[in-house]
């Protein structure tokens, strides 16, 4: 591979030209300005423009503000940047990845199999079955960024661990 991948999970950075790409897609769509988001983020317009373009990547934190800009849950943001591609899907990483094995599992593959078939997961309802994430929803410290920025790097974490190494 050529390019490196949108998630490297050994450095723990987004970015590239598919993730940049995907990036001005969705703020577009949200009509969220670029000037916005790099302000969300604590970055120059300039630096914002290199993540756009691919030049520049960024980390948890980042994408946590980012999708908090956006008004997107962490896992509709990581599929929404090609983060969590269709690609990745296909190389291997189970797309109920971040649910403990068991019969949680099963009955969710069972869900979307039969309920949703579609390609992202329905994250509302799947990410609520995972123990870990509910317990952080649940958190009265941390506020909704800090939720954010964990849930993400959890959920990334997580998907590095099954695939062995990046995205």
């Amino acid at each position: 591979m050529s390019e490196r991948p949108a998630w490297d999970g050994r450095e723990g950075t987004a970015g590239g030209a598919a993730f940049g790409s995907a990036l001005s897609a969705v703020a577009a769509e949200r009509d969220s300005s670029h000037e916005d988001l790099a302000q969300a983020a604590g970055l120059s317009p300039h630096e914002f423009d290199e993540i756009l373009a691919g030049t520049r990547r960024v980390g948890v934190s980042a994408l946590a503000r980012f999708a908090t800009a956006l008004r997107l849950r962490p896992m509709e943001f990581l599929q929404r940047t090609q983060i969590l591609s269709l690609e990745a899907y296909a190389f291997g990483l189970d797309p109920l990845y971040f649910l403990p094995e068991g019969p949680v599992r099963y009955d969710a593959r069972i869900y979307m199999r039969e309920i949703n078939p579609r390609h992202a997961v329905p994250e509302a309802d799947m990410t609520r079955r995972n123990p870990t994430l509910k317990a952080l929803a649940e958190d009265g410290l941390l506020d909704q960024l800090g939720k954010t920025e964990i849930e993400m790097a959890y959920l990334l974490r997580a998907a590095v661990e099954q695939t062995g190494g990046s995205l």
